[in-house]
């Protein structure tokens, strides 16, 4: 498990210096990717709802 937080945290280290981010721009960055998968996902869950009207 610590070899792979380790991989993550050089990961996000690299991809902020890539892009000149700093870490508050990082957080908000990850809320708002979070946002939207979960935006995404509810979209897609709402497509196999179940009708609530009864069937007869």
């Amino acid at each position: 498990m610590k070899k792979l937080i380790d991989w993550h945290k050089s990961l996000v280290e690299r991809a902020q210096e890539q892009f000149g981010l700093s870490g508050y721009q990082m957080y908000l960055s990850g809320l708002l990717e979070g946002a939207l998968l979960l935006w995404v996902i509810m979209k897609i869950a709402s497509l196999f709802k179940p009708s609530s009207e009864f069937p007869f």
